[in-house]
Protein backbone atom coordinates (compact mmCIF):
# COMPACT_ATOMS: atom_id res chain seq x y z
CA UNK A 1 0.00 0.00 0.00
CA UNK A 2 1.51 3.15 -1.56
CA UNK A 3 1.75 6.08 1.38
CA UNK A 4 -1.18 8.72 0.70
CA UNK A 5 -0.48 11.95 -0.28
CA UNK A 6 -0.09 14.89 2.33
CA UNK A 7 1.22 18.26 2.37
CA UNK A 8 1.84 18.60 5.72
CA UNK A 9 5.59 17.03 6.15
CA UNK A 10 6.08 14.07 8.64
CA UNK A 11 2.61 13.88 9.39
CA UNK A 12 1.19 10.20 9.89
CA UNK A 13 -1.80 8.47 8.50
CA UNK A 14 -3.88 6.87 11.23
CA UNK A 15 -6.44 6.98 13.80
CA UNK A 16 -6.43 7.68 17.86
CA UNK A 17 -2.86 7.38 19.33
CA UNK A 18 -1.11 4.96 21.53
CA UNK A 19 0.57 6.16 24.33
CA UNK A 20 3.37 4.11 26.15
CA UNK A 21 4.18 5.12 30.14
CA UNK A 22 7.22 6.18 29.19
CA UNK A 23 5.62 9.00 26.72
CA UNK A 24 6.58 7.29 23.62
CA UNK A 25 3.53 7.88 21.32
CA UNK A 26 2.78 6.04 18.35
CA UNK A 27 -0.34 6.29 15.45
CA UNK A 28 -2.43 3.22 14.74
CA UNK A 29 -3.02 2.20 11.47
CA UNK A 30 -4.94 -1.04 12.08
CA UNK A 31 -6.07 -3.33 15.25
CA UNK A 32 -7.12 -7.31 14.77
CA UNK A 33 -8.54 -9.21 16.88
CA UNK A 34 -10.28 -6.90 19.11
CA UNK A 35 -12.87 -9.02 21.04
CA UNK A 36 -13.12 -8.16 24.54
CA UNK A 37 -13.42 -12.29 25.50
CA UNK A 38 -12.64 -15.97 23.59
CA UNK A 39 -15.68 -17.38 23.75
CA UNK A 40 -16.56 -21.73 23.35
CA UNK A 41 -19.08 -22.52 21.54
CA UNK A 42 -21.02 -26.05 22.93
CA UNK A 43 -22.64 -28.67 20.60
CA UNK A 44 -25.27 -30.97 22.15
CA UNK A 45 -26.39 -33.70 19.97
CA UNK A 46 -29.36 -35.92 19.21
CA UNK A 47 -29.76 -39.82 19.13
CA UNK A 48 -28.67 -39.58 15.76
CA UNK A 49 -25.48 -38.11 16.46
CA UNK A 50 -26.88 -34.67 14.95
CA UNK A 51 -26.56 -31.25 16.09
CA UNK A 52 -29.46 -30.30 17.94
CA UNK A 53 -28.77 -27.39 20.36
CA UNK A 54 -25.58 -25.24 21.24
CA UNK A 55 -24.78 -22.88 24.17
CA UNK A 56 -21.87 -20.49 23.83
CA UNK A 57 -19.51 -19.90 27.26
CA UNK A 58 -16.71 -17.64 27.84
CA UNK A 59 -13.69 -19.59 27.26
CA UNK A 60 -10.42 -19.09 29.37
CA UNK A 61 -7.97 -18.27 26.32
CA UNK A 62 -5.87 -15.80 26.33
CA UNK A 63 -7.37 -12.76 24.37
CA UNK A 64 -4.61 -11.35 21.57
CA UNK A 65 -4.66 -7.82 20.25
CA UNK A 66 -2.92 -7.06 17.11
CA UNK A 67 -1.64 -3.38 16.16
CA UNK A 68 -0.09 -2.01 13.01
CA UNK A 69 1.79 0.88 14.43
CA UNK A 70 3.53 4.08 13.36
CA UNK A 71 6.40 6.34 15.16
CA UNK A 72 5.06 9.84 15.79
CA UNK A 73 8.76 10.75 15.81
CA UNK A 74 11.75 8.75 13.86
CA UNK A 75 13.71 8.40 17.09
CA UNK A 76 11.09 6.30 19.24
CA UNK A 77 12.56 2.77 19.95
CA UNK A 78 9.56 0.09 19.17
CA UNK A 79 7.55 -1.18 22.37
CA UNK A 80 9.83 -3.37 24.82
CA UNK A 81 8.12 -6.94 25.48
CA UNK A 82 6.41 -6.63 28.64
CA UNK A 83 4.87 -2.85 28.58
CA UNK A 84 1.84 -2.23 30.48
CA UNK A 85 -0.45 0.41 28.37
CA UNK A 86 -3.82 1.74 28.27
CA UNK A 87 -5.82 2.06 25.10
CA UNK A 88 -9.70 1.49 24.38
CA UNK A 89 -8.97 -0.89 21.20
CA UNK A 90 -12.72 -2.12 20.97
CA UNK A 91 -14.27 1.30 21.60
CA UNK A 92 -16.44 0.48 24.57
CA UNK A 93 -15.45 3.66 25.58
CA UNK A 94 -13.14 3.03 28.35
CA UNK A 95 -9.47 1.96 28.47
CA UNK A 96 -8.27 -1.18 28.55
CA UNK A 97 -4.96 -2.64 30.16
CA UNK A 98 -2.88 -4.72 27.28
CA UNK A 99 0.73 -6.07 27.97
CA UNK A 100 3.16 -6.41 24.69
CA UNK A 101 4.15 -9.70 23.51
CA UNK A 102 6.45 -8.87 21.11
CA UNK A 103 7.29 -6.45 17.84
CA UNK A 104 8.39 -6.51 14.49
CA UNK A 105 9.28 -4.42 12.05
CA UNK A 106 7.51 -4.32 8.57
CA UNK A 107 9.72 -2.10 5.94
CA UNK A 108 9.03 -1.67 1.94
CA UNK A 109 10.61 0.26 -0.63
CA UNK A 110 7.04 1.86 -1.27
CA UNK A 111 5.20 1.92 2.06
CA UNK A 112 6.17 3.59 5.02
CA UNK A 113 7.87 1.50 7.89
CA UNK A 114 5.46 0.29 11.00
CA UNK A 115 5.50 -2.15 13.81
CA UNK A 116 3.36 -5.13 14.25
CA UNK A 117 2.86 -5.61 17.59
CA UNK A 118 0.91 -8.17 19.68
CA UNK A 119 -0.45 -8.15 23.05
CA UNK A 120 -2.61 -9.32 25.68
CA UNK A 121 -5.35 -8.26 27.54
CA UNK A 122 -4.48 -7.78 31.01
CA UNK A 123 -8.06 -6.08 32.53
CA UNK A 124 -11.04 -5.51 30.15
CA UNK A 125 -12.92 -2.61 30.83
CA UNK A 126 -16.03 -1.93 29.63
Amino acid sequence: MALPYNSAPNQPQGFTDLTTPAGDIYVVNSISNATASENRIISRTDSNGDRSDFMIRQGSDQVIVEFELQKELTGIINPADGTEFAYDYDQSGTASTLVVVDTSVNRSVDDMTTISMRSILKTYQA
